[in-house]
């Protein structure tokens, strides 16, 4: 597994799966018809913030993590970050793998806390 920069075209491999997960309604707070434009712009950050992919040796996208500022102001230094996990390939690490990037990304940014949100993964 290689975690890497989400690109435009990651989306039509990551739609799917986020669909699936916002629509069952059991974890993010994203509208449960939420439209598949407004979640790309939702999801696919521009810098300072960061999306990233977990593919496997063929491109296949496992999951992917999107990461930034948690607050403005006194909260600046608190980091936050969402995962999703296509679940055709949970139980194989992405989710932890992908947490694990995120931390390290937290750390190098110099955030001195993180608040997570997830779903779909284990």
């Amino acid at each position: 597994m290689f975690i890497r920069e989400a690109r435009a075209d990651d989306w039509s491999a990551i739609w799917p799966f986020f669909h699936a997960i916002v629509a069952a309604g059991e974890t993010f707070t994203y509208p449960l018809d939420l439209g598949e434009d407004q979640g790309r712009d939702w999801w696919l950050l521009p810098s300072p913030g960061r999306t990233v992919v977990a593919v496997d040796d063929q491109g296949t996208v496992l999951g992917t993590a999107k990461m930034n500022r948690n607050h403005m102001g006194n909260g600046s230094h608190i980091a936050s970050a969402s995962y999703m996990v296509d679940p055709a390939h949970g139980g194989r690490g992405v989710g932890r793998a992908l947490c694990e990037h995120t931390l390290q990304w937290a750390r190098a940014a110099g955030y001195r806390a993180m608040q997570f949100n997830g779903a779909g993964w284990s």
